[in-house]
């Protein structure tokens, strides 16, 4: 059935805390899923021992890790682990190839607006999807379907009978099987951790994504400069390797056990964040931030051959510093998770998005590029990972999924907005592109927060 969601202009905070859940559901439905016994031990899904109520952290380094001594959430963290390494080789490899085939920044956008356009489709229906089936087996199903997806390309480099078509069509099946992934794995990770240690888990699952972040795109540099099919059959093992670690999981169970349609769900999810001012500004903020700052990712290529006249191994550096600060980022967010004044560190790590990437289209060359860089993969983490637990500790449980894959839309724009930004590379040239791009997230963000102070004020915690 459609769960109903009252306006709400402040956040109501579920780590943890007492408090109304949807239905008068205990939003720390997470744990008990897991159990817990009379000396303080909590078991997850399948009784493994996942935490002690008397080993909480005492020092900051535990802090910063506390979430990966459950040994389920290591095992979905380490699959993480493998699918992202395998996701941003591909990302580095795929832009490359479909620059070095064209010369074009509109083909380049075309490539990844093919995965755009099935991801907004999708998405939602994946979410709604993810609360009602068994989390390990969607996974499982999807991450396959992205190995095969993987392979189909490396075979056809190594065959050099790739065409830009090619490119297209995998996107697409691509852009559909994340449309699945993406907020399955959002969602699964509550049930495996409970709410207590969801902020530290969204950060530590962040953290995996930088490490990939830094070493990844460096090894796809240095496989395409030795031969660019080693870097898509690379990607395959690496998804297969996600595969595997799923496969250790336990199964799990629905969210949602009503009889409801699926569509009914998909509409109750998108309900409860519209009627939610503060939920409603926080998936805004998401979305600028994905149409405006998150495609430079995909124009590093374009700086690299067109400005700075580097070759692949450069703008596998290129991604590794983005890479670096984005990891120094999510570690210190891993500290400060349930900080109160989240908020605000989000709004002031917008604005220092936009100033990074005016500074990156000003560098008159790739060694000075590198600061900027730096400083953008530092400010675009700490942005989004705080969004993303600002949301969901603010989410009933019986919606994780359904939240996750509307923030997953917003990802989605990603490349559709690549698309529309390649035709004015290819006319006014990239630095002039980012640096209008950079100018308007400062100013957007700037913006909602002046508009919307309920998003930065420290809230007052429910009790």
């Amino acid at each position: 059935m459609p769960i109903q969601s009252s306006e709400s202009n402040a956040p109501v905070y579920s780590n943890g805390q007492a408090g109304g859940g949807l239905n008068g559901q205990s939003n720390d439905r997470a744990t008990s899923l897991a159990g817990s016994h009379g000396n303080g031990q909590v078991t997850s899904l399948g009784g493994v021992a996942t935490s002690s109520a008397t080993s909480h952290a005492t020092g900051r380094g535990r802090l910063v890790f506390e979430s990966l001594t459950n040994p389920l959430f290591r095992m979905l963290w380490t699959g993480s682990l493998f699918s992202t390494a395998a996701m941003q080789m591909n990302m580095v490899a795929q832009s490359w190839l479909a620059y070095d085939l064209s010369g074009s920044a509109t083909v380049l956008g075309l490539v990844a607006g093919a995965r755009a356009i099935p991801m907004a489709v999708f998405s939602l229906v994946g979410g709604a999807v993810a609360d009602r089936v068994k989390k390990r087996n969607l996974l499982m199903f999807t991450q396959s379907g992205l190995t095969i997806m993987s392979l189909v390309v490396a075979v056809l480099v190594h065959t050099r009978i790739i065409q830009v078509w090619h490119l297209v069509i995998v996107g697409a099946v691509q852009g559909t099987l994340f449309a699945f992934n993406m907020p399955t794995r959002q969602a699964y990770i509550p049930e495996l951790v409970g709410a207590r240690l969801l902020p530290n888990a969204i950060a530590m699952q962040s953290t995996g994504m930088d490490i990939n972040r830094i070493a990844a795109p460096a090894v796809a540099g240095l496989l395409i400069a030795a031969s660019p099919r080693l870097a898509f059959y690379a990607a395959s093992f690496l998804y297969l390797g996600a595969v595997l670690s799923i496969a250790r999981l336990p199964a799990g169970s629905p969210a949602v056990t009503g009889k409801g349609s699926a569509l009914e769900d998909l509409s109750a999810g998108v309900s409860y964040v519209w009627n939610n001012r503060y939920l409603r500004t926080l998936m805004l903020m998401a979305f600028v931030a994905t149409f405006l700052g998150m495609p430079f990712m995909q124009l590093l290529p374009v700086f690299q051959a067109g400005v700075f006249l580097v070759g692949p191994s450069e703008l596998g550096v290129m991604y590794m510093t983005v890479g670096v600060g984005s990891l120094l980022s999510s570690l210190t967010v891993a500290v400060m998770a349930s900080n109160p004044r989240s908020g605000l560190i989000q709004v002031v790590a917008g604005v220092g998005f936009g100033l990074g990437l005016v500074g990156l289209a000003l560098s008159p060359g790739f060694l000075v590029a590198l600061f900027p860089l730096f400083l953008v993969g530092v400010f675009s983490q700490a942005y989004m990972i705080i969004n993303q637990i600002l949301l969901m500790t603010n989410v009933d449980p019986e919606l994780f999924g359904r939240v996750s894959s509307i923030r997953a839309v917003t990802w989605s724009l990603n490349p559709a907005s690549l698309l529309v930004l390649g035709v004015f590379v290819d006319r006014f040239g990239v630095s002039p592109v980012v640096a209008v791009q950079g100018v308007l997230l400062a100013v957007f963000v700037a913006a909602i927060a002046v508009s919307r102070p309920d998003v930065w004020r420290t809230p007052k915690r429910s009790t």
